[in-house]
């Protein structure tokens, strides 16, 4: 019992670390900072696992406000390719922080409230799209259609892979889908 406790405070304390380190980064993100940290002690992989539920705020905040302040051109130049989900869930962190192409079938799409004083938007569209082999993408952007027939229009993003996310469908199965934030939505034809 006494071996469990130590355990629990440990890990408490690896807890209590990690959000002292969010919040630090958090308050000293410069706005120069670039999109994506890949190295050094605060490289945003250090803050993201696939393997645990959500995206620190401090990230998301950071990704929609850069995201949105480039320009198409500037986000057309930086995409990879096509994305494969295949690739990218044999090795997640060769896709990170990188932009991708990504579309599909737009099956959900909502507003999530953005509440950082750090970024000029009040609202991100949420949603997901199901690809050619109807496998779940999920994704944030921060500009849409006005019109999007769900279930029956193709659209497509060019957003940067961020994680794999895993959450539990409507019928009950649990579903990994990755997760990508990006600046617009459009149809695809």
């Amino acid at each position: 019992m006494i071996l469990l406790a130590g355990c629990t405070h440990s890990l408490e304390g690896d807890l209590d670390a990690t959000r002292a380190d969010i919040v630090a980064l958090e308050k000293s993100l410069p706005p120069e900072a670039p999109l994506w940290i890949f190295e050094g002690p605060d490289r945003f992989d250090s803050f993201v696992s696939d393997t645990e539920p959500g995206v620190p705020d401090f990230l998301w905040h950071h990704l929609l406000r850069k995201i949105d302040a480039m320009a198409d051109e500037d986000v057309d130049a930086q995409v990879q390719g096509e994305f494969s989900l295949e690739e990218c869930a044999k090795d997640p962190g060769l896709y990170r922080g990188r932009f991708w192409r990504v579309h599909g079938v737009i099956g959900e799409l909502h507003t999530e409230p953005v509440s950082s004083p750090k970024v000029p938007l009040r609202m991100a569209h949420a949603g997901v799209l199901f690809d050619n082999s109807l496998r779940p993408v999920l994704f944030h952007v921060t500009r849409k259609p006005e019109v999007l027939t769900l279930r029956q229009d193709s659209v497509e993003t060019r957003a940067v892979f961020v994680k794999w996310i895993e959450y539990k469908t409507r019928s009950g199965r649990m579903i990994s889908a990755p997760f990508f934030v990006g600046k617009t939505l459009r149809r695809y034809v």
